[in-house]
């Protein structure tokens, strides 16, 4: 089997995983035969072609194959399949980018008929559940608008969920720093309330309710107080099953998409939780319930004029970077997350900066995972479709 490289550099490593020591890069365009995949990696000759590999010293140092990320090959006929987990196929399955769709059920309706799989539905729980009886395909999550400022109450998180009764949606409460902080004691009150918010809602229905709901780039998974909490709090009840867990995980500027290395502080910040708060990286249950550009003062999309074409890019993109494998003390596990929706659809007054009508023609390409492009190799080596600048994996 041979694959195409797509990312402008692609690391080259001594064994599959992110730990790996580097040996050399290929470039884009670059074919490579594709020996076997196992977690996401693929194992290619010793002697890849395009690749200047720079061993130790001594002939024991050289291993008997090397590895490149399959996020950035693109395949020539049909992958091999993963012989090492259930990802199969990956980037184009294991990720759902779908829309934030506010309180609009009809756009939401819509998108569901061209094949959206991943929504988050506000304050109208009667229309989330009727999309996912339509839909029982798609995850649906839902919330409530709770004021700023003040903290509810779990009772009265439960009755702003309308009881939570329906087992098939994904309900959650607190949105960001609204009413609580992200770090410290609130940190701690906020996972106390969630707690008992999941307890009653799995006793009740049993449906899934999705704990945290964090803000871009956080909480603070740089302090130890952090994490601790979060590892004695969180941790047990997202491995028992008792909680999902939802961060919002934008971009934070254009340039964000193309770096790699800092993936983990926005997009793929969810990674700290199983690298430093004790989260089981075997239990897939990590939701995004906004996702998209946000930059500062500025806004999303819209409000930095993407064009359909750049629009495209970043969804490739993403899909890609939340599709690769997690990587826990050396050993890869199948990524985590499940989806993200894209803030915001139909809201043209206070979030206009971030709505994204005129980009959903685009947007539907993605939403079956990453469009098929299996070309013939002489065709992969004259693509010009802009990639990621810096070296990959």
């Amino acid at each position: 089997m041979k694959a195409t490289v797509i990312a402008d550099l692609l690391n080259v490593r001594m064994k599959p995983s992110l730990e790996g020591t580097v040996l050399g890069m290929l470039k884009k365009g670059t074919v490579v035969d594709v020996l076997s995949v196992r977690d996401g990696w693929a194992a290619v000759p010793l002697q890849v072609s395009g690749a200047n590999l720079r061993f130790g010293p001594n002939e024991s140092d050289q291993p008997v194959g090397v590895f490149v990320s399959t996020t950035w090959l693109e395949f020539h006929g049909e992958p091999p399949p993963d012989t090492g987990s259930d990802i199969g196929r990956p980037p184009r399955t294991t990720f759902r980018l779908g829309i934030h769709a506010m309180t609009n059920s009809e756009v939401a309706f819509e998108e569901a008929r061209h094949g959206c799989k991943f929504f988050l539905c506000m304050n109208n729980f009667a229309g989330a559940s009727q999309l996912k009886r339509a839909h029982p395909g798609a995850v649906v999550m839902v919330r409530r608008f709770f004021e700023h400022g003040v903290v509810p109450s779990v009772e009265q998180i439960i009755n702003g969920l309308e009881g939570a009764t329906d087992k098939n949606l994904i309900y959650i409460g607190l949105n960001e720093a609204d009413q609580l902080g992200q770090d410290g004691n609130d940190l701690r009150r906020r996972a106390q309330i969630d707690l008992e918010v999941a307890r009653r809602i799995k006793q009740g229905s049993g449906a899934t309710y999705a704990a945290g709901t964090f803000s871009m780039g956080c909480p603070d998974f740089t302090s130890s107080e952090t994490c601790d909490i979060i590892r004695e709090l969180y941790a047990p009840a997202y491995n028992s099953g008792l909680i999902a867990f939802d961060m919002h995980l934008y971009s934070p500027n254009p340039q964000h998409i193309d770096q790699p290395n800092e993936w983990k502080w926005f997009e793929r910040r969810w990674e700290f939780l199983f690298t430093r708060c004790g989260f089981d990286p075997k239990v897939r249950a990590i939701y995004c319930s906004e996702c998209g550009l946000d930059q500062g003062g500025v806004g999303g999309f819209k409000a930095h004029a993407y064009s359909q074409e750049k629009f495209r890019d970043w969804c490739d993109k993403y899909i890609r970077l939340q599709s690769a494998p997690l990587v826990v003390d050396g050993k890869s596990y199948p990524s985590p997350i499940i989806g993200g929706a894209i803030f915001q659809v139909s809201d043209r007054d206070r979030w206009d900066g971030y709505e994204i009508s005129n980009y959903l023609p685009t947007l539907r390409q993605f939403y079956a995972g990453l469009p098929v492009r299996v070309v013939p190799a002489e065709k992969s080596l004259r693509r010009g479709a802009r990639q990621p600048s810096a070296a990959k994996r």
